[in-house]
């Protein structure tokens, strides 16, 4: 992933799209602070809870329980620029769900999400899904944080199981309707890696829910393969002794990312084969390298 890059394509992308205009037209009365928070109802919410914010933005909510700095830890690069004073309110919560993986605000409960409504709001919604395993405020830095600047409307899910995504964006259009007193005018879905993979499943998908989007170095998850789990047996099997760093080369691994490789095997490779082995695979193997399954 190079965020250096892909944070300047987004808001460049985001910047042509704020043609959006105002909240408002000239001389219309713009809604105060946190206004019409008492009529938000995420449609289809198990359970939620809303906070009027005087900046949504991760400068103003870092240290609070509004978004978990960890998680997005090593996903923007050093000296991204940081928008902030986005006033408005944040509506968390989850849908029904009967996994229980996320434990993000003490609720032990999946297909968890965050929308953000700013204030000041432009006319659209940016939807995303967390990269890898993460979870809701995952993408805060490098996608929340730039289209809010930008008067943005925005909603994100844990990803939870088959379907949140889908159900989150038409959750949050009436979320938007509800605040601003009008539908969003354009709908854009962006996300890295899984989020990636995510955006690019919905737009050829769900093409009716969205205007747009950027798949970001997305997951590309095939039903023949190539795909992940055609190449990471691969890398398990160079990991033992058994494979070759040609052996990578021809499972699809491109020759410039060999200097990527031992930080990999390290850091990635164990970790995600262990996932999918765990649910998928009758003989898996709980003692093969990597970290644990979950983990």
């Amino acid at each position: 992933m190079r965020p250096s890059q892909g944070v300047p394509l987004l808001a460049a992308l985001l910047t042509g799209l704020t043609v959006l205009g105002p909240a408002a037209p000239a001389g219309a009365q713009v809604p105060g602070h946190c206004a019409r928070q008492e009529r938000l109802q995420v449609p289809g919410a198990e359970r939620q809870e809303s906070a009027c914010l005087p900046d949504l933005t991760t400068a103003g909510l870092a240290g609070t329980p509004y978004t978990d700095m960890g998680d997005q830890a090593g996903l923007s690069a050093k000296g991204t620029r940081h928008p902030s004073g986005v006033p408005g309110v944040q509506i968390d919560g989850y849908f029904p769900d009967d996994s229980r993986s996320n434990a993000t605000h003490g609720w032990a409960h999946d297909a968890q999400f965050v929308i953000r409504l700013p204030d000041d709001w432009n006319g659209g919604l940016v939807v995303t899904g967390a990269p890898g395993t993460r979870r809701q405020y995952s993408a805060d830095t490098i996608v929340s944080d730039q289209v809010l600047a930008q008067g943005f409307a925005y909603a994100a899910t844990d990803k939870g199981n088959t379907g949140r995504v889908t159900e989150l964006t038409k959750a949050a259009k009436r979320a938007v309707r509800q605040r601003y007193g009008k539908a969003p005018r354009r709908t854009y879905m962006t996300g890295i890696s899984n989020g990636g993979y995510l955006t690019r499943w919905q737009l050829e998908n769900r093409p009716e829910l969205y205007d747009g989007g950027v798949d970001w170095e997305g997951v590309l998850w095939t039903t023949r393969g190539p795909n992940l789990l055609t190449s990471l047996p691969v890398t398990v099997a160079r990991t033992f002794g058994t494979a070759t760093d040609e052996d990578l080369l021809r499972a699809g691994f491109a020759p410039g990312s060999r200097f990527l490789w031992p930080y990999h095997e390290k850091a990635y490779w164990g970790l995600t084969q262990k996932m999918f082995r765990a649910e998928f695979d009758p003989s898996y193997d709980p003692k093969c390298p990597g970290a644990t399954a979950g983990t």
